[in-house]
């Protein structure tokens, strides 16, 4: 019993044993058809990526490997490959022959692959189709007859030298050089060419390198970057020399921004200052990419000329081949200037600044320069169209600029500024000088522009130091250069030109802005030791010297302003309140404020307000110019904020502000009014003759218009005043339609 036991474990082991030889013959079948079957996936999606038919199964691998490390069986079967056979093409078909020596268990396999056979011929056609065009979709404005085809006797090798991996094998025609996803600089790089245009033709690269910046260009496979001192190349720029046939294409991976668009000829890829390493580049060579830059130097986009006789258009043209063409056309002609009205001359500045346009090789004389009859053009936008064409009458590029032809009367002025000196012409209303940053005016040129035959300005200006100066005219100099001194105080007018009138303002030391001053009168400040620090200046035609007004409160009681609209009355100053007499000194809004603006303005009535004062001191001042501007909110007015200075209606002159001292009601005023004009509004003083000439200083309130009541029968004689005015109430006892009783009349002499 125990025998025949022991006879069939015997038997057991030995039946056991053929059949794990058979299962593992088996697997080891399955496995090298396995094998077989992932180098044919391998190539298949090496060749669907436009890579060549003819290259090594080892390039395919490492490609893939630089996408991801984590990638384990591609990875594998790159190392044993590298250790066997060096991945060449033949070796793929021996791996295939030995698989088809196999048992017949790899049938269903084989036919999977005589498939892929099949398919992977039709996919190789395509593939060398596609390998032959050039992807110019991130090129700009190239040529139609320049898409195509790739130049495949003459190509580009280049290999970089990469953190940790060190130089990798050379690469050319737009193959990835570097890695991607890796995030691994690159730190040197060597480009060469290859084919015929090799021993014709130069290729320079230059490089950006951490800390470094720039290096010199180096050429023909030297290597630019960096060897065993880990600094990333940031930026490449590539070009050609010695060709009229070819262009060079390059385009890089860069840390953060990922593939930048293509570059070509010169053209920085990468960045600079923003310390971002390279990790990838794709370089290739393509049939030449003309490209042409126009610029111009007078005459350019937007430029006026003011009845110009002749105009001179001066520029230069670069161009990236040689014997090119310039053609010019104005306006709407179809036929060019002629050639020989062209001038050429060298422009080194501009072959030393410009660069993927061509060198001097291509550029002997870039600059250019012609002159147009002007004389005969018409006032309005005219256009000057310059082209520039290959030797083979091919358009590269053209450029248009507008310029525009002035026969009208206008003003033109420049200031000189303490630390900036001569500023650019302005020309009507513009602001000549500086607004906000303390700088005085120290000289002024003005002068007209399309003038009548006879006409002319004169002007002259108050100096520190100097005082006033005699008067200069038509673009003299008034003021100082050189000296350091501020121009304190401005007077302009206007000679054998009794259809117009010159308008001036000026911006003032702790001031701002001042009132628009016209034909002479004084702008600025005369014994207050404040400089100007800008000017406008504007001709407009000869308007009204004069307009009839009046000022009213709730003490005119209703008012039918529809009536005194239709009696003529042209303006009217409003009283929005006043702060009281007594010791509190509360706010109290006009009865009739409200309804009197709004009113006046539906009947179209220009309005200005008026506020009566009682601050004694700097915050109450303050405080009071405020209250004026929330009650103006929602209303716009024509005519400016006044504040009303006089003695209060308290018997025995007991208010509470009427026994300032001279110099602090005149602070008091000035705070006003530079609180008013600081919010946008016009200031303007109120007071009578006896108070302007003993309670307030004026000519510390010289930048403001005064406002002044002085009471006569006879208007034709003026006010016993002899200071400035811009308003002058005449009367208290007027009669206009409209108002019930007496009203207050005024004459206002400028313009609001």
């Amino acid at each position: 019993m125990k025998r025949k036991i022991l006879v069939t474990i015997i038997l057991f082991t030995i039946l056991l044993n053929c059949f794990s030889t058979i299962i593992m013959a088996a697997n080891n079948n399955v496995a090298n058809n396995k094998t077989t079957n992932e180098t044919n996936q391998v190539d298949n999606t090496t060749k669907n990526q436009n890579t060549t038919s003819q290259n090594k199964i080892e390039n395919n691998v490492e490609n893939k490997d630089t996408n991801t490390t984590e990638e384990k069986s591609e990875n594998t079967l790159e190392n044993n490959t590298d250790k066997k056979n060096e991945n060449k093409v033949e070796n793929k078909t021996e791996v295939k022959n030995e698989t088809k020596s196999e048992n017949k268990i790899e049938n269903n396999t084989n036919n999977t692959e005589k498939e892929n056979k099949t398919e992977n011929k039709v996919e190789n056609q395509i593939n060398k189709a596609e390998e032959e065009k050039i992807d110019m979709s991130d090129e700009i404005d190239t040529q139609s007859s320049q898409e195509g085809r790739a130049i495949e006797s003459n190509g580009v090798q280049y290999r970089t030298h990469v953190q940790y991996d060190g130089w990798q094998n050379w690469k050319s025609n737009g193959d990835v050089s570097g890695t991607s996803g890796r995030s691994l600089r690159l730190e040197g790089i060597n480009i060469k060419l290859t084919g015929d245009i090799a021993s014709k033709v130069k290729i320079k690269y230059q490089v950006h390198v951490q800390y470094d910046g720039w290096q010199n260009w180096k050429s023909n496979g030297e290597m630019a970057g960096t060897e065993g001192r880990s600094l990333r190349l940031e930026a490449i720029r590539i070009k050609l020399e010695d060709t009229e046939d070819y262009s060079v294409m390059y385009r890089v991976h860069v840390q953060y921004d990922g593939w930048q668009d293509w570059k070509k000829d010169g053209e920085m890829a990468g960045t600079e200052g923003r310390s971002l390493r390279l990790e990838a580049i794709q370089i290739k060579i393509v049939p030449k990419i003309k490209v042409a830059l126009i610029n111009l130097d007078t005459a350019y986009n937007g430029s006026v000329y003011y009845s110009p006789s002749t105009i001179n258009v001066s520029g230069w043209k670069m161009a990236n081949v040689s014997n090119t063409k310039m053609k010019v056309y104005i306006d709407n002609s179809t036929t060019p200037i002629d050639d020989a009205q062209i001038t050429y001359k060298k422009r080194d500045d501009v072959i030393s600044a410009i660069q993927g346009y061509g060198t001097s090789k291509e550029n002997e004389k870039p600059g250019f320069s012609f002159n147009i009859n002007g004389s005969n053009m018409q006032s309005g936008t005219h256009t000057i169209k310059i082209v520039v064409y290959s030797k083979n009458d091919e358009k590269i590029q053209e450029l248009e600029s507008k310029i525009k032809i002035d026969r009208d009367l206008h003003v033109q002025y420049n200031a000189h500024v303490q630390y900036d000196g001569w500023q650019a012409w302005k020309v009507d209303g513009e602001m000549s000088g500086t607004e906000g940053r303390s700088l005085r005016v120290e000289a002024l040129n003005i002068k007209l522009l399309n003038a009548p035959a006879g006409a002319g300005i004169i002007y002259r200006a108050h100096v520190q130091y100097d005082g006033w100066q005699a008067w200069k005219s038509n673009g003299q100099m008034a003021g100082t250069s050189g000296r350091s001194l501020r121009v304190e105080a401005l007077e302009i007018k206007l000679q054998n030109m009794s259809n117009y009138t010159v308008e001036y303002q000026v911006h003032i030391q702790d001031y701002g802005w001042s009132g628009w001053y016209i034909d002479g009168e004084t702008a600025g400040t005369v014994g207050q030791g404040k400089r100007i620090e800008a000017i406008r200046i504007r001709i407009v035609p000869k308007y009204k010297r004069n307009y009839s007004g009046i000022d009213v409160s709730e003490f005119n009681h209703s008012i039918n302003w529809a009536l005194v609209k239709r009696s003529g009355v042209e303006f009217a100053m409003i009283r929005v309140g006043y702060r009281g007499y007594g010791t509190e000194g509360n706010f109290k809004e006009d009865a009739n404020f409200r309804i009197n603006i709004e009113s006046a303005k539906k009947a179209g009535v220009p309005v200005g307000i008026y506020f009566v004062t009682q601050a004694t001191n700097r915050n109450e001042a303050i405080e009071e110019a405020n209250w004026v501007i929330n009650k103006l909110k929602g209303y716009s007015i024509d005519y400016p904020v006044a504040i009303d200075i006089e003695r209060s209606a308290k018997p025995n002159g007991l208010g509470r502000a009427d026994g300032l001292d001279k110099n602090t009601r005149t602070y008091l005023a000035k705070t006003f009014c530079q609180t008013i004009q600081s919010a946008g509004y016009t200031p303007l003083v109120y007071t009578n003759v006896d108070w302007a000439t003993n309670k307030l200083d004026m000519s510390q309130l010289s930048a403001y218009d005064t406002w002044i009541a002085s009471y006569k029968q006879n208007i034709q004689s003026g006010p016993s005043y002899n200071g400035k005015y811009a308003i002058w109430q005449h009367t208290s006892s007027g009669k206009i339609d409209g108002i019930l009783g007496n009203v207050d009349l005024n004459i206002c002499y400028k313009k609001y």
